[in-house]
């Protein structure tokens, strides 16, 4: 149910998905109702004396049931110990907020979330005292929402009504375009190859541009990684269609065999169904699990190998999303969001540079190279954030494709490294990287570049190309 006002009330419920009001329908005669408020200034002059502007709530509760905790919040300190302590005991919690999409707003929108997971399977309901957008409200996917246009005495009165009376039942009208029904409680289905791969690639094929689309067995063959790969599916409950899908892999960091990258490599969702808080689900979801998996330090967005999607596809993704989720973006910052980009060369426009005066010779790699080449891509990687080349060099080595590594030598040091590649040949790197042969069959390409020593800012990625690839 949505949208439910009286005409002398300034309180709106905007949806209760779970089921919860009136809230004395679910609580027993003992059972403890939490009451979660920011501090703030009051706005209310009737109020000059009161400790706590949001104290008329609940008092205005405690009239209906009498286990009533109200636990403030700062900016300051957010959801502390104290807090967990009383979402444990409590039954029911009611988080509030007074913005929404402000800078405040936005903080206490966080700590929302934070209280949301403390309280596992407690139903949680948001009060949202400010002007709010139903678009908004369910990009967050909370399953009880209430509105009210601020925090003065009649605004949080006409709150508590709300939250301990009996819904009207006329309200149940065939919606209209301007009273929509409200989106389905979504449920997580783990992906399988051999059912949902078409389904999946039509999705793929529906949800980003032609120069992201891939044919169904290449992307088939990104997707299925036994072993290394968790992928989700979310379907609409009706028809039973795939409207999302979440592609999530592991790797690992390093030669320990105990440091493992969590990569969410894409989220996509049908656009008739965007807005409904389907990727958020899937999401939150991911990245829960990626973070209960033994070893996984690291999550990144986007995946390094296989190459899915590198990073945020530029310019379709809205950033703001991912940052509204906790995502760090700075493209200033190594590591936090900087912008990806595959350079296609053609050899007529690069001649080859005479390096032998610097003392430099290029070669295929060899057996006798492997630890060197092996320690230095383990060191570089994780100074220059290239998460997965530790593994994929590991493999290319193990591999028959052992030559297809490119190696620098000064002198006799081994100083760099790099992994060529070829559509179709079959060789690791190459079965990872498919972007490649989607631009033609005739064009290779090279990869986890390893310069040992090198400063981040100096690029060297012409010198390994050019001489060598040909």
């Amino acid at each position: 149910m949505s949208n439910i006002q009286s005409q002398s009330s300034p309180a709106t419920l905007l949806w209760d998905h779970q089921d919860l009001i009136p809230l004395q329908k679910n609580l027993g005669d003992e059972d403890l109702v939490l009451l979660l408020t920011p501090a703030a200034v009051p706005i209310d002059q009737s109020l000059a004396n009161a400790s706590d502007p949001f104290e008329p709530l609940g008092k205005a509760l405690a009239r209906t049931h009498p286990w009533i905790r109200h636990v403030p919040y700062t900016k300051e300190r957010g959801i502390t110990s104290i807090h967990v302590a009383f979402i444990k005991r409590a039954r029911v919690v009611i988080f509030v907020l007074t913005g929404f999409s402000t800078e405040e707003g936005l903080f206490q929108l966080e700590l929302a979330e934070v209280a949301r997971e403390v309280c596992e399977e407690r139903p949680l309901v948001l009060v949202a005292c400010c002007e709010v957008s139903e678009k908004g409200a369910r990009e967050y996917g909370f399953p009880t929402i209430i509105q009210c246009p601020g925090y003065f005495a009649a605004d949080l009165q006409a709150v508590a009504v709300l939250l301990t009376s009996e819904r009207p039942t006329t309200t149940e009208a065939t919606p209209t375009a301007g009273n929509s029904p409200p989106p389905p409680a979504w449920s997580l289905i783990k992906w399988d190859y051999d059912r949902d791969l078409p389904e999946t690639h039509a999705l793929w094929e529906a949800c980003l541009p032609s120069k992201f689309h891939l044919d169904r067995p290449t992307l088939g063959s990104l997707l299925k990684r036994d072993g290394y790969a968790m992928h989700y599916l979310v379907r609409e409950p009706n028809q039973g269609q795939a409207i999302g899908f979440c592609a999530t892999f592991t790797t690992f960091t390093d030669s320990s065999g105990d440091r493992l990258i969590g990569s969410v490599a894409a989220i996509i969702v049908h656009k008739d169904f965007r807005g409904q808080g389907v990727g958020r689900f899937l999401h939150d979801e991911v990245v829960s699990k990626l973070n209960k998996i033994r070893g996984v330090g690291i999550i990144q967005l986007g995946s390094t190998f296989p190459r899915l999607l590198y990073g945020l596809p530029a310019p379709e993704t809205d950033t703001e999303w991912f940052e509204k989720r906790g995502w760090n973006m700075k493209e200033s910052t190594p590591g936090n969001g900087r912008r990806v980009l595959d350079w296609l060369l053609r050899f007529a426009d690069h001649p080859v540079p005479d390096l032998a005066s610097a003392g430099l010779t290029f070669r295929p790699c060899q057996l006798t190279d492997y630890q060197k080449v092996v320690e230095m891509a383990n060191k570089e990687s994780q100074k220059r954030y290239g998460f997965g080349w530790y593994d994929q060099y590991a493999k290319t080595m193990d591999s028959c494709y052992m030559n297809d590594i490119v190696v620098g030598l000064e002198g006799e040091n081994l100083v760099a490294a790099a992994i060529t590649y070829f559509p179709n040949n079959g060789s690791p790197c190459g079965a990872d990287i498919p972007w490649p042969a989607s631009i033609g069959q005739s064009i290779g390409g090279v990869s986890c570049i390893c310069i040992k020593g090198r400063p981040q800012s100096k690029p060297c990625h012409l010198t390994l190309t050019d001489s060598e690839i040909r």
